[in-house]
């Protein structure tokens, strides 16, 4: 609610008609009531407004105003020969004081207009920055959801199951491609902490284990994902996921929470 003071300023604009929104409604309110302050400054407004267009009077100029003026010009060339006369000071009548009154209320509200205006330009731009990133959030899943796709009912995948250490976690499923790689999906997996993560490793015949992919389960559990294979699919003795730090492990830092051998 708007109080007498952050209402003052707005009295001219009511006057002239062109206050609208809450601030309009806020003044209306105070004279609803009979404010003290708001009626009696309105009521100004509207006095200085309907009588701005009275501030310039008509008037016919009188007979001497010629008389006077080619006199004026006689005098200053006179003076100009012997001395340079210093400048008067600008004396403005009352109606340019009023026109200038009234393009200042104009202007004001010009530039409060300006301002709502660029406000709502930045709101709008905000949300569509907002719907262009849920625009492309939706886009990559739908990409991904292509592509895990085409790994899994490619006749060349390798469907596997990887097997959860503990019976009471989800069964992993993996389908092995030779050239796309592998496409990795589970339901109702177990949410982690932010500081751990669960990471996709391809366990050689012989050599050390190669990291294929660090990954979370979604706020549903689910678990979509596709990682490339570098190394030979005949050389593979198993796939397997374990929990490691936030970022990752060069090596598995503990015991496989899900694994699945390769025949």
């Amino acid at each position: 609610m708007m109080d007498c003071a952050q209402l003052a300023p707005l009295y001219e604009e009511f006057a002239l008609g062109v206050l609208s929104g809450e601030e309009r409604a806020e003044l209306e309110a105070h004279l609803a009531r009979s404010c003290e302050i708001c009626t009696p400054g309105v009521e100004k407004a509207r006095w200085v407004v309907a009588h701005l267009s009275h501030l310039a009077p008509e008037a016919q100029p009188p007979a001497s105003l010629k008389r006077k003026i080619m006199s004026a010009v006689t005098d200053s060339a006179a003076a100009t020969e012997k001395q340079q006369a210093p400048p008067r000071r600008a004396v403005f009548p009352a109606w340019a004081w009023a026109v200038a009154a009234a393009l200042a209320l104009v202007t004001g509200y010009a530039v409060r207009q300006m301002q709502t205006l660029t406000a709502q330009l930045a709101n709008l731009q905000r949300e569509m920055k907002i719907a262009d990133l849920q625009n492309r959030a939706l886009q990559d899943q739908l990409d991904l959801g292509r592509l895990v796709a085409a790994v899994m009912m490619s006749p060349a995948s390798k469907q596997l199951k990887l097997m959860p250490a503990n019976s009471k976690m989800p069964m992993v499923h993996a389908y092995l491609h030779p050239q796309m790689g592998v496409a990795l999906t589970a339901e109702q997996m177990p949410s982690l902490p932010a500081s751990r993560t669960l990471q996709l490793w391809s366990v050689p015949k012989k050599g050390m284990p190669l990291s294929l992919a660090i990954f979370h389960p979604d706020t549903q559990g689910q678990v979509a994902l596709v990682a490339p294979v570098t190394m030979p699919q005949e050389e593979i003795a198993a796939l397997a996921v374990s929990e490691e730090p936030a970022g990752g492990s060069p090596q598995p830092t503990s015991s496989p929470t899900w694994i699945a051998q390769l025949k």
